[in-house]
């Protein structure tokens, strides 16, 4: 298993191609200074931006017009001069220079309309690329030139990894030769499925054509419960969960309970931000930082926060102070964490459609400082002594069966809501003792008991 240092910094550097003087304030003491200070182990460089801007010499796409020298070989060795790691960012899902270059690259809705995190092009916003047009052979290009350009970097990061169910030439095409049906929903979100898991092939095979051993991961912002699937293309996990930034306080320690138990080393990714990303005048206060990265360890989980590198190349005193705090903590407990697994005896059964009861039954056992994991209807029930069903619908035949025989060789279930009816039909799937009366109308509901 590929394994990961404890103090990590991801450094967002997306750059416009207006801005000018990228990069010239770079000073490889000062950023070394800034590192050590900070107690900072290993640090994400930027290869390639949402803008579609490198930031070293490229023959595949453009370099930023404004920066004079290559800022990541520059980055890179004065990381490895001080011992610290430096795994390599290129974009995925969105490049803004591909878009504007190749607009039939994009990816298009069942209106007709170009997807992106702002359609209209009159309104700057960021715009998605569809994994199923040549960009795929442009983006394997970009990941193959910088692994020869840096084969000292520590691990390739790509960024937005998504195929929204597309209705762009090449996916209808594609659609009417493999005997899809454009017309029904569901057939596009399984052709778009398709177009996703080729795009995890694709990636992974180019990186290991050249580095067989170089680390990999994909981030889609989440690591949904049932992700088996795409786990073979990945050396570790990495969950990012800003908690101002739009995930929530509830996010991690859930996230964290589910991927522990996939068999790969992971990371909770934090910010420094006072909200979410790209805020260059933000900054966390020191505890909540001090917390998130403590929450980190407590979940078996190494530590990585997020920072947005000034357009000049210059690392924020200030930021570097306030994650020092944290990470010199880190550094002291990190030797009593290493290899450190869960013991849980209890285990919520959790499925992705079904987030507010498995964020309730999280809350409710984080307050009564129970230890528990996530789990879904794949993995081992027999090494719980509790498992907690807290669905919002029917369970699968799969899960209703294990849970029986979990039952049977003397397991204890908590169950609530549909989980505890049969599918369609008003009545207990397990013999509880009781029957079904109705469902309540009341929200939130009392119980009396008597005697």
């Amino acid at each position: 298993m590929y394994k990961l240092r404890f103090r990590q910094v991801h450094l967002d550097f997306h750059t416009s191609p207006v801005i000018p003087g990228i990069g010239e304030k770079f000073d490889k003491k000062v950023w070394q200074e800034r590192l050590k200070a900070a107690h900072v182990d290993s640090i994400t460089c930027f290869s390639l931006c949402h803008h579609g801007m490198s930031y070293h010499p490229t023959k595949v796409g453009m370099m930023h017009p404004n920066l004079k020298f290559n800022l990541l070989r520059a980055q890179l060795d004065a990381c490895k001069e001080i011992g610290v790691n430096v795994p390599v960012y290129l974009t995925a899902g969105i490049n803004s220079y591909a878009a504007e270059n190749h607009p039939e690259w994009r990816e298009i809705n069942e209106d007709g309309r170009y997807v992106g995190r702002e359609p209209s092009p009159l309104k700057p916003g960021f715009r998605t690329l569809c994994f199923n047009t040549p960009y795929l052979d442009y983006l394997c290009d970009h990941i193959a030139e910088t692994m020869r350009m840096f084969p000292d970097a520590d691990g390739i990061f790509l960024d937005i990894i998504n195929q929204a169910p597309c209705c762009c030439p090449a996916c209808m095409k594609g659609m009417y030769k493999e005997g899809y049906d454009p017309q029904k929903p569901e057939d596009r979100a399984a052709f778009a499925h398709k177009v996703l898991m080729n795009y995890y092939r694709r990636t992974f095979e180019t990186v290991r054509s050249i580095d067989s051993k170089m680390p990999i991961f994909h981030n889609s912002g989440h690591v949904p419960v049932g992700c088996q699937e795409i786990l073979p293309y990945f050396s570790h996990l990495e969950l990012e969960s800003l908690p101002t930034g739009g995930w929530g306080y509830d996010h991690y320690p859930m996230s964290a309970a589910y991927s522990r138990n996939l068999g790969l080393d992971f990371l909770g990714m934090t910010g420094k931000f006072h909200c979410t990303w790209g805020e260059f005048g933000g900054f966390k206060h020191p505890n909540a930082l001090r917390y998130e990265c403590a929450a980190m360890l407590a979940n078996n989980s190494k530590c990585s926060i997020g920072d947005q590198l000034h357009p000049d190349g210059e690392l924020d005193q200030t930021t570097y102070e306030i994650i020092g705090a944290a990470y010199s903590e880190v550094e002291k407990k990190e030797e009593w964490c290493r290899d450190a697994r869960s013991l849980a005896e209890i285990a919520v059964l959790a499925e992705e459609s079904v987030k507010d009861a498995s964020a309730g039954a999280s809350r409710l056992l984080l307050e009564a400082h129970l230890p528990f994991d996530f789990i879904d209807e794949t993995m081992d029930f027999e090494r719980y002594k509790i498992i907690v069903a807290a669905n919002e619908k029917s369970l699968s035949e799969t899960a209703a069966a294990k849970l029986e025989t979990f039952l049977k060789n003397g397991g204890k279930l908590v169950i609530s809501a549909d989980a505890l009816l049969k599918p369609g039909i008003p009545e207990p799937r397990f013999a509880f003792g009781a029957e079904f009366g109705e469902t309540s109308p009341f929200n939130p509901d009392y119980v009396c008991m008597e005697s």
